[in-house]
């Protein structure tokens, strides 16, 4: 595996952005967005093919390059349409359960760390302080082996996981192969808000609790 492989989802361009920038659910309990983070990508992984269902309900509600909420108010404005809803539907299809993503607290301190910083400089991106993935989670006493993934202005745990899914925008569609990789074991999460896009979330992955070396493949007798 390559250490420190990233990518992240840049911010969708805002319809409305009253609609789009909603400050992350009563921030007063941000531990539990960030399970529902965690909980909703793990229900992805379990089932796929069953996600495709959100995925369908989310596609109808495009028109043209305009997304609608709920409600029937515009939402934001996509890059690529239907075209990418398409494209992560086709794929679920094909792609088999995978494992639980369990927890870990040095990757979602590394991802708290990300946080804390961009909340302050509104950047965006996966260098703060000066460190990429891979070193915050050194700083934390973990390993460098690591991937990253980030959305920005989404303010509710379905639309992060899904964003990250469809990959409006992002050429070769990086964060839903790293979602749905079966290397990857653990993750740690972590949410809070955003100078510029009023919100972000941000996903550290690994094939280990803390980032170090996964062990070598066991060879065959």
């Amino acid at each position: 595996m390559v250490a420190g492989y990233v990518s992240l989802v840049r911010p969708a361009v805002p319809f409305a952005a009253a609609l789009l920038c909603l400050p992350i659910a009563a921030a007063a309990s941000p531990r539990g967005f960030e399970t529902e983070v965690l909980g909703d990508l793990n229900a992805m992984r379990a089932d796929p093919d069953r996600y495709t269902d959100e995925l369908l309900d989310y596609r109808d509600r495009i028109d043209g390059l305009i997304a609608y909420g709920a409600d029937g108010e515009g939402d934001f404005q996509t890059r690529e349409g239907v075209r990418p809803v398409d494209e992560a539907i086709a794929q679920l299809r094909r792609t088999a359960p995978l494992g639980e993503l369990r927890f870990s607290d040095v990757l979602a301190r590394a991802a708290a760390d990300h946080v804390a910083a961009q909340s302050r400089s509104g950047g965006v991106g996966h260098i703060s302080n000066g460190r990429n993935p891979g070193a915050r989670v050194v700083a934390r006493g973990g390993g460098r082996y690591v991937g990253e993934v980030i959305t920005y202005g989404h303010s509710d745990p379905a639309s992060v996981v899904r964003q990250l899914i469809v990959d409006d925008g992002v050429p070769g569609r990086g964060h839903r192969w790293q979602l749905l990789s079966a290397r990857y074991r653990y993750a740690g999460v972590a949410c809070g808000p955003h100078r510029v896009w009023r919100t972000m979330c941000v996903i550290d992955l690994s094939e280990t609790p803390d980032g170090s070396p996964p062990p070598p493949p066991k060879r065959s007798p």
